[in-house]
């Protein structure tokens, strides 16, 4: 399996694109996969088709981003490319329109793109040689949606996904996905690998329980609203928990998101904000009758090392690394003066590696808020 990782700052499309084509060390046809990340300041559509061209045998897919992650470190305005290529591997990608609304009418393209590489549905052993890399649009809240469609296809709940929801800067929501030129704003593209190198797919987050929980009362998960928690408007319950005033609370919902127990673990729900009638809105579903943990937040560092150490334990020799990883967690690094010592760590663990700043993280048939998910494939 190899690498290559390039990126460019260059604001005309042409020229980007040739700017990351030249600083490829193969041709054109030796990748399996090309990968990319695009600032939302690109002419996305116009920008899918130009890196098309130039791969034409490779399976091509994208995402808009809220920031570009690489060996330079946290970055935003470039386009980020990285690609795939092994002999033993196999790479097929599917494109999914309409994604809010009729998921289900992708059934049959995902189930080719499965045929097409060897994935069989309904094989339980289809998760020990073959997972899916997924980008989402972020705007319409169908992440869910597309993960419970896919696995209802898959049926195997070990086969692992990993995903990122596209990301966007500036006021205006619009984010863009790409599967081989094409382009939607809501919906996704999925890459299935099917190969003989050893993989590993995780989850980081930076949060630890605090021991308080939260009832969940009332709330709508189409709309991602939580309504009121212990009997009490959400917005009173969760400022009571920290406690600290309604008006303080506003200002700590990074370093306190919740947590849902889900398949025996904690995944994070992170809160979008508050509305006048005290509702708490999330960037993930939460449904009534359910329990919620308040988290607070640790040490990213030491994370981050026990991230490393646990890939490098499974995967000793990385070749290749993609990054999906929360704007918060993003934004936080920033503000704590983190980041460069974040990326001192993975520059110290990954010979390469590229990513991206989401608008939520997916793996497995989870949807989650404010964490770091990993692919790292190795020989």
């Amino acid at each position: 399996m190899e690498q290559e990782v390039v990126q460019t700052n260059a604001s005309d499309i042409e020229t980007a694109v040739n700017d990351l084509c030249s600083k490829l060390k193969k041709s054109s046809e030796s990748y399996n996969a090309v990968i990319f990340y695009a600032a939302i300041k690109y002419n996305f559509e116009e920008l899918s088709l130009a890196i098309k061209a130039r791969f034409p045998q490779s399976e091509v897919i994208g995402a808009s981003t809220a920031g570009e992650i690489s060996e330079r470190g946290f970055l935003n305005d470039t386009i980020l490319l990285t690609t795939m290529s092994d002999s033993s591997t196999k790479v097929k990608g599917v494109f999914i329109e309409n994604g809010s609304k009729y998921p289900i009418a992708s059934k049959n393209d995902i189930e080719s793109a499965l045929s097409s590489v060897g994935i069989r549905c309904n094989d339980p052993n289809s998760h020990k040689d073959a997972f899916a890399i997924a980008y989402t649009n972020g705007v319409f809240n169908a992440e869910e949606t597309i993960l419970s469609n896919f696995y209802s296809i898959i049926q195997n709940d070990s086969f692992m996904l990993a995903g990122g929801t596209a990301g966007f800067t500036g006021d205006t929501p619009k984010t863009f996905v790409s599967y081989n030129g094409r382009t939607t704003q809501d919906g996704a593209v999925m890459l299935f690998v099917k190969t003989r190198c050893r993989f590993d797919i995780r989850q980081e987050d930076i949060f630890n329980p605090t021991g308080k929980s939260f009832f969940v009362n009332e709330s709508n998960p189409i709309k991602r609203e939580i309504t009121s928690f212990n009997g009490k408007p959400a917005k009173t319950a969760y400022a009571e928990q920290l406690g600290v005033t309604e008006a303080q609370a506003e200002g700590m919902t990074f370093e306190n998101p919740f947590g849902r127990m889900m398949n025996g673990a904690l995944h994070i729900v992170a809160l979008a904000g508050f509305t006048p009638d005290k509702k708490i809105t999330t960037f993930a579903r939460v449904v009534p009758n359910s329990t919620l943990e308040l988290m607070h937040i640790g040490n990213a560092l030491e994370k981050a090392d026990e991230t490393c150490k646990g890939i490098k334990s499974i995967i000793p020799y990385p070749k290749f690394t993609l990054m999906m990883s929360c704007i918060t967690r993003t934004m936080y690094f920033g503000r704590e003066n983190l980041s460069s010592k974040i990326i001192e760590k993975y520059k110290n663990t990954f010979p390469t590696f590229a990513g991206f700043s989401v608008y939520g993280e997916q793996i497995g048939k989870m949807h989650c808020n404010q964490t770091l998910v990993t692919v790292v494939i190795g020989d």
